[in-house]
């Protein structure tokens, strides 16, 4: 038969003690973190869990942080297209007023003078930036994408590209659009004496009042303003296909988020019930301690 001896009761009683704290302090730190987890011990299999939500987040995060970037290239190229756009329009109606015979040399040189100013404007745009890079130069490491003296193409025909989805096959999408597809032969025409671009051959017609070469311009202008308006349509699509991803994106953040709460963190009427609970056991526990553990002589000589 076995003897109980104070000190084996004693060490009993303690030891349950001890871990009632530890449970109460646990459930404190959890209602004041929010959080089920603190550390790995705290439940290794979760731990695994959140590590790898939180890693999903994390690329998310970067992901729609891509798509953010990739929407502002795409909405600097439209602005300055669309307003190509509307200075062809203007060169347009000057050839065309420059083909009248009622307007005389003197009206054609200022026809001529606008239209060498609304190059300088369509220079200006095609040389657009964003974050200090040129927008048409796609991934061609240069101060400008057209020549600022010649109007000559500085940029390579390789859009930009940013990932945009988690999936390797089909996760990236161009953000750009290069300047030799948006606009062609407008500032510099390889084919023409002396490249001499569109918009500099209308100016030199209207000086001299040749009308067959007005007509020819007019040819060629039309043509180049048909790309610009078609790589601004491509530019809306590319727009269109990175607002649906965000949308995408959006949704499975989210669902990431509420996945990782479950898994990280507490039920917060629960907590408090807990806490509740196990402080009136552990009030109560020591109370009943109290009177079992009893000083001996020795815890006074001490």
């Amino acid at each position: 038969m076995s003897r109980v001896t104070p000190a084996t009761l004693n060490s009993g009683v303690m030891a349950g003690l001890q871990s009632s704290l530890s449970r109460l302090q646990q459930t404190q730190e959890q209602l004041s973190s929010g959080r089920r987890l603190s550390r790995p011990s705290d439940s290794p299999v979760d731990t695994v869990a959140a590590m790898t939500l939180r890693a999903q987040s994390k690329q998310a995060d970067q992901i729609s942080r891509n798509i953010d970037d990739g929407m502002t290239w795409l909405n600097t190229a439209d602005q300055a297209l669309g307003q190509t756009s509307t200075v062809l329009n203007r060169v347009r109606s000057l050839v065309l007023a420059g083909s009248n015979s009622t307007n005389g040399p003197d009206e054609r040189r200022a026809m001529a003078a606008e239209v060498d100013q609304l190059r300088e404007a369509v220079l200006g745009m095609a040389n657009t930036q964003y974050l200090g890079r040129p927008v048409f130069a796609g991934t061609q490491d240069t101060a400008t994408a057209f020549d600022p003296t010649t109007g000559a193409y500085a940029g390579n025909s390789t859009a930009v590209q940013r990932t945009v989805s988690a999936d390797s096959a089909s996760g990236t999408l161009a953000v750009s659009v290069t300047g030799d597809q948006a606009f062609t032969t407008l500032l510099h025409d390889p084919s023409a004496t002396g490249g001499v671009g569109v918009l500099d051959r209308i100016s030199a017609a209207l000086r001299s009042g040749d009308a067959t070469a007005l007509g020819t311009a007019l040819t060629d202008l039309d043509t180049a303003s048909e790309s610009l308006r078609s790589t601004q349509s491509t530019v809306g699509a590319r727009t269109n296909r990175l607002l649906s991803v965000q949308a995408n994106g959006a949704v499975r953040s989210d669902a990431i988020a509420a996945k990782l709460s479950g898994v990280e963190g507490i039920d917060l009427a629960k907590t408090i019930t807990d806490l509740t609970l196990q402080q009136t056991a552990y009030q109560a526990a020591l109370g009943a301690a109290a009177k079992i553990v009893q000083p001996s002589l020795m815890d006074f000589l001490r």
